[in-house]
């Protein structure tokens, strides 16, 4: 798949915040994940370069540019993320690319087909229009976060409450960060206040002046340095934008303020859930600080702050950016598969599927295919009940069915190593039945023999309806009827 097209166009910079940069650089490594290298294209400036850094991109303002259609025309997948491009935009672009992806945060724009990401909390209230032509990924198992935040480590929830984590995204637009740290530095100031401070600070100085003997400055880190704050603080005051979603993968009790309009949803959302106490809208001075004092006093309890905990983890798992970008190689290779029968030709592609190393540890004969061996065996099976899975002139998968009686038949099935985590053996494994059955009426029954500790093998032909019928040491015998098959597609 290295060689897909990707493109990913979003904004961000020191006056319009990072939040759509973070979560795009979080699906560019989730594509990285599978071989694909994508392009960012990004509407902003100099502050942006340290997030950006060991990518390939272009700072640009694309939304200026009439060329760039013209630069993603025929390009396999582009995604955008954007509060600034127009509906047209969003049609000329629906027109030129195979696969167009738009991430949404509140139903921006009507979209045109594609796919609609909104990951966010509030995504699936937000009554979608049912189109033609349009997929959707919605609510917090798509939430894209970055790589460190794919993997976290127990959070320890503390008796007491020794540490605070302040964050205000890479800006800090509203100058909240030195009122909050003013505001616990006169009320709690024994409290370890943990201060984030991004690159787009331009409050820095006043933070500075502000800060007591508790306070660390913690200037422009990347992402494990902030998850590791995260992990160390007790409790966090953060608007209410990406970092969110963040706070509740590592479990850290957090009081919200509201600091633009698109984050009220998402925000109300979390308040529902338990996990976020809310304090209010950022211009509210007297309001927000009260209720910020009446929150530290009520998470004092550890038993209040461990429910929290569990509650904003239960949402946000971390593999969002993974699961996204797994839906939408899925989506784009199920477009543009070819199932077919298998050519002469194919002898080669069949070879490299077959002596893969884990589909050897699988199979009866286990050891290395010699390649004598294999034309001979190629030659005599390929043009009798031998199917293929093709993708751009590429066999990525294989199923055959052996006669046995004239009225059983043995099945067995492989997918390239590439494209295995694709759900492409269920596709592949119905279409194959489908043609295998209508070709051939007289078999009544499909076997697979698969082994014990074969456990994608086996829950791919339960799934299908395939019942375990016996078994003799490490293998499994599993069987359907012509008849259970036909009825179980009829429900399907």
């Amino acid at each position: 798949m290295e060689s897909l097209k990707v493109y990913i166009l979003t904004e961000g910079s020191s006056t319009i915040g990072f939040g759509h940069i973070t979560r795009c650089l979080s699906l560019y490594q989730a594509f990285k994940e599978w071989g694909i290298k994508p392009k960012l294209i990004i509407n902003g400036d100099e502050s942006i370069k340290g997030l950006i850094k060991g990518t390939d991109y272009e700072i640009t303002n694309w939304l200026k540019q009439q060329e760039i259609l013209g630069m993603l025309k025929d390009s396999d997948i582009v995604i955008i993320d954007s509060y600034l491009a127009n509906r047209e935009f969003y049609e000329n672009l629906s027109k030129i690319v195979k696969l167009p992806v738009y991430i949404d945060d509140n139903k921006r724009i009507d979209y045109p087909e594609g796919i609609v990401v909104n990951g966010n909390i509030h995504a699936k209230d937000l009554d979608y229009p049912r189109k033609r032509g349009i997929t959707y990924l919605l609510g917090t198992e798509y939430i894209p976060l970055r790589r460190e935040f794919w993997e976290v480590p127990r959070k320890e929830i503390r008796n007491t409450v020794e540490s605070i984590m302040i964050t205000f995204g890479g800006d800090d637009v509203r100058n909240m960060t030195p009122r909050i740290l003013k505001l616990l530095s006169k009320h709690h100031p024994n409290l370890k206040k943990h201060v984030i401070i991004g690159k787009g600070f331009n409050n820095i100085k006043e933070i500075e002046s502000v800060a007591d003997i508790n306070t660390s400055l913690i200037y422009f880190p990347n992402a494990e340095r902030i998850k590791q704050v995260m992990l160390d603080s007790d409790i966090a005051i953060s608007a209410g934008g990406q970092t969110l979603y963040e706070l509740a993968r590592v479990g850290i009790p957090t009081i919200v303020v509201a600091v633009a309009e698109n984050q009220l949803k998402s925000i109300e959302s979390w308040q529902r859930s338990g996990f976020v106490d809310y304090a209010g809208w950022w211009e509210n001075k007297e309001e927000l600080d009260r209720r910020i004092l009446s929150f530290l006093e009520t998470l004092e309890a550890i038993n209040i702050r461990l429910k929290k905990s569990n509650v904003g983890q239960s949402f946000v798992d971390g593999k969002g950016s993974l699961r996204t970008v797994k839906k939408i190689l899925e989506f784009f290779i199920k477009k543009e598969l070819v199932f077919r029968k298998a050519k002469k030709e194919d002898i080669w592609d069949i070879y490299e599927i077959s002596n893969d190393k884990s589909v050897r540890q699988v199979s009866l004969n286990p050891n290395p295919i010699d390649r004598n061996e294999h034309t001979v065996w190629f030659l005599k099976h390929y043009a009798s009940n031998f199917y293929v899975l093709e993708f751009r002139k590429v066999v990525i998968g294989q199923i055959r069915f052996d006669i046995k009686n004239g009225n059983k038949a043995i099945v067995s099935i492989s997918i390239h190593k590439n494209f295995r985590r694709l759900k492409l053996g269920m596709f592949l494994l119905l279409k194959a039945l489908d043609e295998f059955l209508r070709k051939n009426p007289n078999v009544k029954k499909v076997v697979a023999v698969i082994k014990k500790n074969n456990l994608a093998s086996r829950v791919l032909f339960e799934r299908i309806g395939f019942r375990k019928t016996k078994g003799t040491g490490e293998w499994l015998e599993y069987e359907i009827g012509r008849s259970d098959y036909e009825r179980n597609k009829n429900s399907r």
